[in-house]
């Protein structure tokens, strides 16, 4: 079984402060660490480039507007220059919103040579088939598609899961937001999601994002299980 990456989202005061707290994800075992830009304080661009630059290889870097659950301010072309410029430090991943790849070219961040997460986040939960159609769409534009929607109960934890059986696994990072939503973060791990997202310590930056230390935990269980059958 390929064992699904663990992802933690952090954000910082500062550009430093940023810094800090990926090198602190990494050092506790965080396969990858999400740069939360939008929820930073950032004063410089040039200063962000040079703290992350040295952990750019394990880095997903998101500058999530307020329409979607993100709280930058900034128009789809200054978000996507701020992204094209750091990608000229070669992070790992840049997680872009299905709605600005919609109507936005994303072809200076392909020629980085950058990979691309393509998400859409709901605040409701639509039925499998929908839900399948917008993750189409994401791989239209990117890598990876992220499906992220708001649960209110079992049935949307199923809709969103029933995903991995309609899209390759590998390409496909599912799963719901909120309390009642929690254990789709895990089950997406046994479903094969090539990422899955965590908090440092109690800073999360989603509703129902777990510690890094159990969602290593689980992770962890999970492949030995797989393997020991």
């Amino acid at each position: 079984m390929r064992k699904t990456k663990v992802c933690v989202s952090v954000y910082g005061g500062d550009e430093y402060e940023l810094g800090r707290k990926v090198e602190t994800a990494l050092s506790r075992g965080g396969d990858l660490v999400e740069a939360r830009l939008d929820l930073s304080g950032v004063s410089s661009w040039d200063r962000v480039y040079t703290a992350l630059k040295p952990f750019a290889d394990r880095l997903i870097l998101t500058l999530r507007p307020v329409d979607e659950w993100g709280k930058s301010e900034l128009s789809d072309s200054e978000r996507l220059a701020v992204l094209s410029k750091l990608c000229g430090m070669r992070p790992a991943y840049v997680d872009v919103e299905l709605k600005t790849a919609r109507s936005n070219s994303l072809e200076e961040i392909r020629r980085s040579g950058v990979k691309l997460i393509v998400s859409w986040h709901g605040a409701q939960t639509p039925e499998t088939e929908r839900l399948a159609e917008t993750a189409r769409e994401c791989l239209q534009h990117g890598d990876i598609a992220k499906v992220v929607c708001l649960s209110n109960g079992a049935e949307d934890n199923f809709k969103v899961l029933m995903l991995y059986t309609q899209m390759p696994p590998e390409k496909l990072v599912a799963f719901c937001m909120g309390e009642k939503g929690w254990i789709t973060r895990i089950v997406s791990m046994a479903a094969g999601a090539p990422i899955a997202y965590a908090s440092l310590d109690e800073a999360a930056t989603g509703p129902g994002q777990l510690p890094l230390n159990e969602m290593l935990e689980v992770r962890d269980r999970i492949v030995k299980g797989v393997r020991g059958c």
